[in-house]
């Protein structure tokens, strides 16, 4: 599905990658984890087209996206959530997944004026999408709710939603169940599970939960200051004395 090849992406003097390699087969759930300031939102950054890296390059699905502007990525069948909750306030949850359909609208000024024949079957063509994936994520009972009133761990699933309905081949979770307790965060994993299953989508997930990462991801990759440290099955990674170091600091690492 996704192959990174000698990444290496620079701000200023700063290097925030350097070398990294990464490979993502068709219906993986991939973990990519490391410590804060590691790199890990960089890479998907560079992925999705944000921050295209200096040098290396970027292959989905067969073709070279290095560059590729991130309009253009997500038409491509990729979409993603975000470190920090992008939803937009004073909105409803439902109106908030709509936009996720965005990808598949072809909206003119013809269209619009010619709405009840041009686009009518359209829009509702988009709703039943965005019913289903409700129903999915079990958010009936909040569609109609502003999301500016929702807990972290509703708002996190809406934002799941709305990625979601854009019917993705590949999605990039980015810290999806951050701030969750542990009810919150074992939902969330069965519905990363359940979208893999049900809906045919690959996953690169990224967390700091070690328990998820080795719970429900197939292979994993560890990022260390923009380097990799180490991938491969989650069980036989986290014992690797690089990783535990890189976690816990050399003390800890040594005992």
């Amino acid at each position: 599905m996704l192959e990174c090849k000698s990444v290496e992406r620079r701000f200023g003097g700063l290097v925030a990658l350097t070398g990294v390699d990464m490979h993502i087969n068709r219906g993986e759930i991939f973990g990519l984890v490391g410590p804060n300031g590691s790199g890990k939102t960089t890479l998907t950054n560079a992925i999705t087209g944000f921050y295209p890296p200096q040098v290396g390059s970027i292959v989905l699905n067969g073709r070279d996206i290095t560059g590729t502007p991130p309009h253009k990525v997500a038409r491509m069948g990729v979409a993603r959530t975000f470190q920090n909750l992008a939803l937009f306030n004073g909105m409803t949850v439902l109106d908030n997944i709509l936009l996720g359909r965005h990808v598949h609208m072809k909206p003119s000024v013809w269209r619009t004026a010619l709405y009840p024949w041009a686009s009518k079957h359209e829009e509702v063509a988009h709703r039943h999408v965005v019913e289903e994936i409700i129903d999915f994520l079990q958010l009936e009972g909040v569609r109609d709710e502003l999301v500016d009133v929702l807990p972290i761990g509703l708002k996190k699933r809406v934002e799941l939603a709305r990625a979601l309905v854009a019917e993705p081949s590949f999605l990039i979770l980015d810290e999806p169940m951050a701030g969750m307790n542990q009810e919150e965060k074992e939902y969330m994993a069965r519905f990363v599970l359940d979208a893999r299953e049900e809906r045919g989508v690959t996953v690169l997930l990224i967390e700091h939960h070690m328990d998820i990462i080795t719970g429900i991801c197939d292979r994993m990759l560890v990022l260390s200051y923009g380097e990799v440290i180490d991938t491969g099955i989650p069980s036989q990674v986290i014992a690797d004395p690089r990783v535990i170091k890189a976690y816990l600091g050399g003390a800890h690492g040594a005992a």
